[in-house]
């Protein structure tokens, strides 16, 4: 009984020992490997062009070229961008200078992007009027060799072929053109002599000479006859109070009065005629144009009765006069 029982618990050991072994472990399935996905190169993004400023004449309408349209043209503002390259230029002429060795026509913009063309005095007279006068406020076009000075970009202006102003449709054309002398026609005749015979011939009497017709000069009419031929009178230039500026907006007058105050910006001279300078007619110096004078404007002019020549412009609602050399004003006292 006890070899039984003996037996049964070994059996019941080896049991307990075999259950008490650890399971192998599963052999885990191949994983599976995806091919390797196609990676493109990467596309070639352009820059973007550089903002271009727009030119001024594709805002306004009704407007000529009076060499028709082109598309190879930019604005004053982005000329430094094209320095040693020969191009044309658009842009109104903001002011104009004389000094006596040159003509500049100035550019500039409200944020401080300038640009000029010079024109020496040796080729002013291929000019029909003084260009300091015919360009001055007009949107113009400038072709040439943009080169840099004093960190400006400019264009030397040696043919008028350079430069063409633009026109509206129904703008009327100024010639600056000389005037012919006018000429005087003067008709001479020969009067028919007359006949012995009051009877009425059977045929009409022929002149023997015929009216000669001869042109003369004024000037040779007045050495001939001793009398002077009649002329036009006239009128007198009239100076134009201060206080009536305004309404000569646009035309070239003599303005005077007394300058009441000065005032120097560090770039521009006022002389005020006016305590209420803001509202009132006053006169523009810029620095350019300082060194024409024998003393500093602000000191020379200021409380003298003077004459000044110009054309008056509107600036903030304000007429004022741009002076750009010590000849346009006269001092009366």
């Amino acid at each position: 009984m006890r070899s039984v029982q003996a037996a049964f618990q070994l059996i019941l050991l080896a049991i307990l020992l075999a259950a008490c072994q650890a399971a192998p472990a599963p052999t885990p399935l191949p994983t599976y490997t995806a091919y390797p996905t196609y990676t493109p190169y990467p596309t070639y993004t352009p820059f973007p062009p550089p903002v271009q400023n727009k030119l001024p004449s594709a805002e306004l309408e009704n407007l000529i070229w009076p060499t028709g349209p082109r598309d190879d043209v930019i604005p004053f503002e982005d000329a430094a961008d094209f320095v040693g390259t020969t191009v044309t230029v658009e842009g109104t002429v903001a002011r104009t200078h004389n000094s006596g060795s040159a003509v500049f026509l100035n550019f500039a913009d409200q944020t401080g992007k300038t640009f000029t063309a010079v024109i020496f005095p040796d080729d002013w007279p291929k000019f029909p009027s003084p260009p300091e006068n015919l360009f001055s406020g007009k949107l113009v076009r400038i072709e040439g060799l943009i080169k840099e000075y004093n960190g400006t970009p400019e264009i030397i202006i040696t043919e008028p072929s350079q430069i063409e102003v633009a026109l509206t449709l129904g703008e009327q054309v100024n010639c600056n053109c000389p005037q012919p002398e006018p000429q005087i026609v003067v008709i001479t005749a020969t009067p028919v002599p007359e006949t012995a015979n009051v009877d009425t011939p059977d045929t009409a009497p022929t002149p023997t000479d015929t009216p000669s017709t001869e042109v003369v000069s004024a000037a040779d009419t007045v050495e001939a006859t001793g009398t002077p031929t009649p002329t036009v009178n006239q009128p007198e230039v009239a100076f134009i109070n201060w206080q009536d500026a305004a309404a000569y907006e646009g035309q070239t007058i003599t303005i005077e009065g007394t300058v009441v105050d000065t005032y120097n910006s560090g770039k521009v001279v006022f002389l005020n005629f006016d305590e209420d300078f803001r509202n009132t007619f006053k006169v523009a110096i810029f620095a350019d144009a300082w060194s024409l004078f024998p003393q500093p404007p602000e000191n020379y002019y200021k409380n003298k009765t003077v004459q000044v020549a110009g054309t008056i412009k509107l600036y903030q609602n304000a007429p004022e006069m741009i002076i750009d050399h010590p000849d346009q004003i006269t001092i009366l006292e």
